[in-house]
């Protein structure tokens, strides 16, 4: 979804019409108009989708001043992003600042409502919000959904489906529940070469069905209006997948009815030595198109195409300064093939990075580092979404409506290719001087 549907559209163009008519009468100034008609325009483009984001999975930064969740994702506002991917299982839990909500939890509803700053950040003014949905039952589909487990996943999923279409009827939001890398679910975590067993295949397939079905059970029979709630499946392994090796791509994706796939693209995405954006956009677009091609067809979802990048990204190291202006680069092209494939999201690991060398050398896979300085990639991405939300709000102001979606995508090609390593890297100097003067 690139914008408000075509209704929302037309509300734009009658808005400011009705403003400029009042003006006309002598019912308003022309300033009042010219205001009214601005508020409408900044209001639609803060809720355009401008598939570039990115997402807040723990992160060793000791200058929050809040819970570690609640700071990136302020922070991640503050950057102009209406998008961000955060976890609501277990794991992620003690390093948000929420270990005591999910040890007394039984789902997943449990601990977000016992987790406050979580629930601060659900109501925190972001258009689309990406979450890793696991269970907080005992229930485990390795071995097969009995029915007391199936019980427990519908159960579970659909309650917090029907809490977030009750709160936030009305916002807006666009909720999206998935999992963490699926392909490592797959196989329980035991590397890429280990092959899943046809019980967790089946397993997986029940599961992923059933949580579905509890998400489309729940949006029927709760009430609400301006707010909808997705399901997607994220997968890492779609190679293993053409080989015709068991796989989420392969052996999962097709029996179920997901509405989305997430694609961690690390696999397609590191073929490439040297920056070339060749090398990124021909694996990456293959294996893109053979997860769209594993999908049934599903029609009514607000998005051209149902497959996104949920996580990329690449290891840099500061005492070797061509690595870091590499993984700019890299950044960049996988950036820009998203918008070149029109696909929902993009979103780059991460804002505070959270992996570390076996000596604890940072991997400085962040928008921002653990002294809190902002990096070149942190103001590749603030500057694409400052510039893409004025061209947003200027053609509504305009026309009345969102850009086309080509025009949007084309603008957008442009702007990144002018966003050099220098450029972005002048912007961290300057801030981080002006940071040392202060």
């Amino acid at each position: 979804m690139f914008g408000p549907a075509i209704p929302q559209r037309w509300r734009l163009k009658a808005y400011c019409a009705t403003a400029l008519l009042t003006f006309a009468f002598g019912t308003v100034t022309q300033a009042q108009a010219r205001d009214a008609c601005c508020t409408a325009a900044t209001q639609a483009a803060a809720s355009y989708n401008y598939i570039l984001g990115t997402q807040a999975f723990g992160g060793n930064h000791n200058f929050a001043k809040d819970t570690t969740l609640l700071d990136q994702a302020r922070e991640i506002r503050a950057l102009g992003s209406n998008v961000l991917k955060i976890s609501l299982g277990k794991r992620q839990a003690g390093k948000y600042g929420f270990g005591d909500a999910a040890a007394r939890a039984r789902t997943e509803l449990d601990y977000v409502k016992a987790a406050r700053g979580l629930q601060q950040t659900l109501d925190l003014d972001f258009k689309y919000y990406q979450f890793w949905v696991q269970t907080f039952t005992d229930a485990d589909w390795h071995h097969g959904v009995s029915k007391a487990d199936a019980k427990l996943y519908y159960n579970e999923v659909y309650d917090l489906t029907a809490w977030l279409l009750k709160r936030y009827t009305g916002t807006g939001k666009v909720f999206l529940l998935g999992n963490w890398e699926g392909d490592w679910m797959l196989n329980g975590g035991q590397g890429k070469d280990v092959q899943p067993t046809p019980e967790a295949v089946k397993g997986m397939i029940d599961w992923l069905n059933i949580r579905q079905k509890a998400i489309d059970d729940a949006k029927a029979a709760t009430p609400h209006d301006g707010v909808e709630v997705y399901h997607y499946v994220e997968v890492n392994l779609v190679k293993r997948a053409l080989e015709g090796k068991p796989s989420v791509a392969l052996s999962v994706l097709p029996a179920t009815n997901v509405d989305l796939v997430s694609y961690s693209s690390y696999e397609a995405i590191k073929q490439s030595p040297t920056p070339d954006i060749g090398s990124i956009r021909q694996p990456l677009t293959q294996l893109v198109r053979y997860l769209e091609g594993q999908l049934k067809p599903k029609p009514g979802l607000p998005f051209n195409h149902r497959v996104f990048i949920g996580e990329y990204g690449y290891h840099a190291n500061g005492s070797m300064p061509l690595t870091v202006e590499q993984q700019y680069l890299k950044s960049r092209y996988v950036m820009q093939i998203a918008i070149e494939l029109d696909l929902p999201f993009a979103l780059i690991w991460q804002f505070y990075n959270n992996e570390y060398a076996p000596n604890g050398t940072s991997h400085e896979m962040s928008l921002v580092d653990e002294t809190g300085e902002k990096r070149a990639l942190y103001y590749l991405l603030q500057q694409y979404l400052k510039t893409m939300t004025a061209f947003v709000a200027d053609g509504i102001r305009q026309s009345g409506a969102v850009p086309a979606r080509d025009a949007f995508r084309a603008k957008a090609l442009e702007v990144l290719a002018t966003f050099s390593f220098e450029k972005m890297q002048r912007m961290a100097n300057t801030e981080r001087k002006a940071a040392a003067t202060e």
